[in-house]
């Protein structure tokens, strides 16, 4: 119950409620009416009205008031201390984002698991591990080179590693799964752990386009699962978006913020839309990009009366990544940052967002995007997508 509720005038004698008796309707013992003013005996200076009455009520109300506050007190407090606090991170995918929420993790004091099929990605993905602790030593610990290769060495003597994914949550606070964006997979992997892992764990999924509820479904803690969806590259975006399903509790929800906030991130809440927040955003802006680069020979008029003329496309990539950067402020064009997010989980998300809204205009698919992704040009990591790189 709202302050405000608590502070209205008390009744009348005679009246069988008391301020704030909703709140009491959960005690054992008494009903709230019992508790409350059972009738004035029959004199005079308890009518309503009367000064003695007016004190009685006013008593009874400051009592109600105290209790009130301190059962909301002690609430909140039984809520808190119920929050999980993440110590052991267990992280599932050793890629680029994997790999990067193993190491921000392990920097900032958490106990790492990170997890892959083979011991060949894992040895790669530590190795990627070191060299980004490396450049962040260098700048941390400038002045102190000895203090830098501490650092990168106690944050590496954190970070275990293994290829069976079951054997080592059972332990585990939280589970970070950073693997294939495809939902099968996704359902099977969570499935197989939620056999193992502990009843306190909370399950998260780093998904940029998948809908979270499918995922959690696949589970029996739909209440302890949520997304947690962090930025690449993720020792530098400061950003962490928390989705929320519908089943998401709020002790997991407030646990996956305080996590967050320990990583030195900055958490922000979204429901369990497409998208999210950042990507709902950026994904239709960069396909808007390329529909007005790829309008190529549109025919415009009656070319058969001889007034027809052709476009070849509303404005070159180059230009158009030129004119958003000095124009709009941002760091990278739009064909920039699709190279170096990568076609291929562009086109992944535009086509599953076409069939969940096929008449969305949004959504369409881009010839230019799917014909590079055919060709397995997927931008930066392939050495060329819409550019093509040494």
């Amino acid at each position: 119950m709202g302050r405000a509720g608590l502070e209205a005038p008390p009744p009348p004698c005679g009246v069988t409620g008391t301020p704030g008796a909703r709140g009491l309707q959960g005690r054992v013992g008494p009903r709230p009416q019992s508790l409350a003013f059972r009738g004035c005996p029959p004199r005079a200076s308890s009518l309503p009205g009367s000064p003695r009455c007016r004190r009685r009520c006013h008593t009874m109300a400051f009592v109600t008031r105290q209790f009130m506050r301190s059962v909301s007190s002690s609430s909140t407090a039984s809520a808190s201390a119920k929050k999980i606090i993440v110590k052991h991170v267990t992280v599932i995918g050793g890629g680029l984002m994997g790999a990067g929420i193993a190491q921000v993790a392990a920097a900032t004091g958490h106990t790492v698991v990170l997890v892959d099929q083979t011991e060949d990605i894992l040895a790669k993905s530590k190795k990627g591990i070191e060299e980004s602790l490396r450049k962040v030593a260098k700048k941390k610990f400038a002045e102190n080179l000895k203090a830098g290769d501490e650092f990168v060495e106690k944050t590496l003597s954190t970070i275990a590693t293994s290829t069976d994914a079951a054997s080592v949550v059972h332990s585990t606070d939280l589970v970070v799964e950073a693997i294939v964006e495809n939902l099968k997979v996704k359902n099977e992997l969570f499935k197989r752990l939620d056999k193992f892992a502990a009843e306190h764990t909370i399950f998260a999924s780093n998904t940029s386009s998948l809908q979270i509820t499918s995922i959690a479904n696949a589970t029996t803690r739909q209440d302890r699962f949520a997304g947690l969806h962090f930025f690449n590259p993720v020792p530098v975006m400061k950003l962490v978006e928390v989705i929320k399903t519908p089943m998401t509790s709020q002790k997991t929800f407030e646990s996956l913020v305080d996590f967050s906030k320990a990583l030195g991130k900055h958490p922000v809440s979204c429901k369990d839309t497409p998208g999210f927040i950042v990507n709902r955003l950026l994904v239709p802006y960069l396909m808007e990009a390329i529909r007005l680069y790829e309008r190529d020979f549109q025919t415009c008029g009656d070319s058969n009366s001889g007034l027809g003329f052709s476009l070849k496309g509303d404005a070159s990539k180059e230009d158009i990544d030129t004119a958003m950067k000095l124009g709009a402020g941002y760091p990278m064009g739009p064909f920039e940052l699709l190279d170096y997010v990568g076609l291929d989980t562009t086109k992944f998300i535009v086509d599953g967002w076409h069939e969940m809204d096929a008449e969305n205009p949004l959504h369409q698919p881009s010839p230019s995007l799917n014909k590079l992704v055919a060709e397995n040009k997927f931008g930066k990591k392939t050495g060329e997508g819409f550019y093509k790189y040494k």
